[in-house]
Parts: C-alpha cells; structure tokens; sequence
C-alpha cells in the first residue's frame, strides 16, 4: 500500500492532474511544484489515462512524497457529465486498461467533431495540432483544443474559448462519449480501487446522488477549488450523514488555468486518507 495510517503529511492533495491528460506539466514537474508547495501526499488523477502514474511513482521516492496512483473518468448520465475519481487503483489490471481504451477513442472522436465544428464557422483549426498537443497516448480533451486556438491565435485566452466555442451551449459544443457512471464505479472496484464523486456542485442532486451511492460510490468530493464555504458544509455533511467517504484537492491543471495558486490551499487531512484505508483493508 502506497499510504499507510501512519503518515503525518501536512498537506495532502488527492486531485491534480499532468500533461497526459489536460493538464500542462509533465509528472515529474508537477510533483516537483507540488513538493515546493509542501504536499507530501499526492493524487495523481489524469482524465481517462493511467500513463503518468508508472513514472510518478517510481520519482516518488527521489522527492520522499508518496504518490496515489489515481484517475479521473469521465462520465455521462442523463444530461449530466459526471466525472468519477478513482483511487488505489490497479493501473496495470488489462481489464481496466481495456475499458480506458474505449473512453480515450470516444475523446477522439468527440474532439473531431467539434473541431468540425469550429471549421464550420470559419475557425481554422486542424486536429492534428489538437492531437500533437495532447500527446499519442494521453487523453485528447476541450482543454487541448482551448490551448491550441490560444497558442495558434484563434483567441486571446483559454476561458474565451469555452465562453464562445466551446462551453455547453456554445456553437462548437459537442458532449462527451456516453460512457455510464455506474460503469466507471464498477471499473474501479475491479481495478481495488476506490470511487468518488469529483466535484458536485457543478451538477449535482440529492436524487443522482443517491443513484450513485447506490450504484457503489465510495464517497464524494468536498474539497475543490469551486466549492463555496457552504458548500464544503454541506458535502461535508452529506457524506458523514450516509456514511460515505470523503476527498479534496487543489484539481491542479497549470498553464493556461492560471491555477497555480491552489496548490498546497485545497489539501484534506490524514483522518479522510485513513478512513479510506480502512475501508480498502475490510
């Protein structure tokens, strides 16, 4: 086991993510401005791609941090996009690489279509710069194609190609591949991992939180970056309410996020990471 209940981490962040999905630091960077940052404990949790987690463990031991090998899947339910946190995960399991080949080939084709789109009304972009940006393993995601029309002049800032293009609503939406919550929480119980709901307040009911909970869900997120005072309250305690697990994190990107500053400011404490060890040990 990767953290056992005698770590006394002062800063633990279970969500960050690297250049392997969307975000712009190559792992061994991240961790190292994680470090800088005093996190001690940290969550590596890419969109749909388990690529980084080999490297980040093995430099884990350079920098004396521990590292959860971790991921983030995306989801759809209803109108919903829901993204499912796993952690502890057997990243090496073939079955669950298998099914992360299904959602990165849905990201594919989901970037193409809305690359067409933007075409379509006179943007230029080729997806093949989109994909050269995303890497040919990672996970190809809106925040590539957000950097690409930044870097190659198609807009001045990456919100501005959500706030325009690409955002829900916005003329070159297309929504994510169908892929089911309740799928991804069982992907992850296979894989001896853990499930968690990554940030709830973008979306969230009571209703499709019970779904969840009732599909396996291990707990949710109550630390995250968009998460108002009230609302780390009342997660907080919906979670102690039906006895489920709680996590948070800074859901660190960098580069154009300019969200470097939530590193080491949105971090849990060492009874959550227990709570969770207790559970994987039963």
């Amino acid at each position: 086991m990767l953290v056992d209940k005698r770590t006394h981490s002062d800063k633990i962040d279970f969500h960050t993510h690297t250049n392997s999905s969307d975000g712009a630091l190559a792992v061994r960077a991240l961790m190292t401005r994680a470090a800088d940052a005093g996190i001690t404990t940290l969550g590596i949790c890419d969109h749909d791609t388990v690529l980084s987690l080999e490297e980040g463990i093995r430099f884990s031991k350079e920098l004396s941090m521990t590292v959860v090998p971790g991921i983030e899947i995306t989801t759809r339910y209803k109108r919903f996009q829901l993204h499912v946190l796993g952690y502890f995960i057997d990243y090496e399991d073939r079955r669950f690489l298998a099914q992360l080949t299904e959602l990165r080939e849905g990201r594919i084709q989901r970037a193409k279509r809305i690359v067409a789109k933007l075409n379509g009304i006179k943007i230029p972009l080729k997806f093949e710069s989109v994909f050269v940006k995303a890497g040919e393993n990672g996970a190809v995601g809106r925040p590539h194609i957000a950097n690409t029309m930044v870097e190659e002049g198609f807009a001045s800032t990456y919100d501005e190609v959500f706030e325009k293009y690409i955002g829900i609503g916005r003329p070159a939406y297309e929504a994510n591949y169908p892929f089911p919550p309740d799928k991804a929480i069982s992907m992850v119980a296979a894989a001896g991992g853990l499930s968690f709901l990554a940030h709830p307040s973008h979306y969230v009911n009571e209703d499709l939180l019970g779904f969840l909970l009732k599909s396996g869900l291990d707990g949710i997120e109550v630390i995250h970056p968009s998460h108002s005072e009230e609302e780390t309250l009342y997660y907080s305690k919906f979670a102690d309410d039906h006895s489920v697990l709680k996590t948070g994190g800074s859901d660190f990107h960098g580069g154009l996020k300019n969200d470097d500053a939530n590193l080491g400011r949105y971090v849990i404490g060492n009874d959550w990471v227990n709570g969770m060890l207790e559970k994987l040990h039963k």
